[in-house]
């Protein structure tokens, strides 16, 4: 007898997905994809996906706008401003952006800024922290790189504490892995696979995608990133390009397998 889908993991799957192409907050993912009838392609247009150069939540106020009234379809200004705490939350990031954001090889972006800024639950004094500790590791980086030592420790810190891996939301999964040898990439990412297969409580009810940025290899010698072959190499139809940023490596962790899905076969 075929196994039937478990539908549940699939739409929490397709809400992630859609939180990584769009950037939107993930309870308004949530919410329009549900309201699309789970359909991502309807909720991919309701959520403007190709857009967000011009369609941004500022965007949804202009003029006045009660907190109970819809912004856009299923979406009320209520909803918006609970996803981002305040809404004063954009221009926080925009002011941490503005100033923390460096062009290179050895530069913090945009991408990373809002992911620790969300990472940090919108506080702008935490993630001013770390980016100001993010600076010192990444001119430690560099110079170190420039002696050929191993810097690896120093990666290491930059990311997510495996020891805190459990307590942190699936779709902020997100772990930077520039700088490694592609050796210590390698046995990182091993690790985090194996913590998450020793207790993850996320892995009992469904799989589970983290993102790995590699980069698309601008800065190496041959312009191709030899971290991302190899891991593509080693993690195989596990492992794919994130479709909605080509220098994110998506790898899925499966689920558990269980009794009911025994039962099930």
């Amino acid at each position: 007898m075929p196994r039937r889908q478990n539908n549940s993991r699939l739409n929490a799957r397709h809400v992630d997905q859609l939180q990584r192409e769009t950037g939107y907050p993930h309870n308004i993912v949530k919410i329009t994809y549900y309201d699309s009838k789970k359909n991502v392609d309807l909720a991919r247009k309701e959520l403007g996906f190709g857009k967000k150069a011009t369609y941004s939540f500022r965007n949804l106020f202009i003029g006045n706008v009660s907190s109970n009234e819809y912004v856009f379809k299923g979406v009320t200004a209520k909803m918006v401003n609970e996803s981002f705490g305040i809404f004063d939350a954009m221009d926080q990031l925009q002011s941490l952006q503005d100033k923390y954001r460096q062009n290179g090889k050895y530069g913090i972006s945009n991408y990373w800024i809002a992911h620790n800024f969300l990472l940090n639950e919108g506080s702008f004094l935490r993630t001013t922290t770390y980016l100001k500790e993010d600076k010192i590791r990444r001119v430690t980086i560099r110079c170190l790189h420039n002696s050929e030592s191993d810097v690896s420790q120093i990666v290491r810190q930059r990311n997510i504490s495996l020891d805190d891996l459990f307590n942190i939301p699936v779709e902020h999964l997100k772990f930077d892995l520039h700088w490694f040898s592609c050796m210590k990439a390698l046995e990182y990412v091993k690790e985090i696979v194996e913590k998450m297969n020793s207790g993850s409580p996320h892995l009992y009810h469904r799989s589970v995608d983290i993102q790995l940025l590699t980069g698309v290899g601008n800065h190496s010698v041959n312009s191709a990133s030899i971290i991302r072959e190899a891991l593509q190499k080693e993690y195989g139809l596990h492992i794919k390009v994130d479709g909605g940023n080509p220098g994110v490596l998506i790898l899925t962790i499966p689920k558990k397998p269980t009794y009911s899905d025994a039962i099930r076969c």
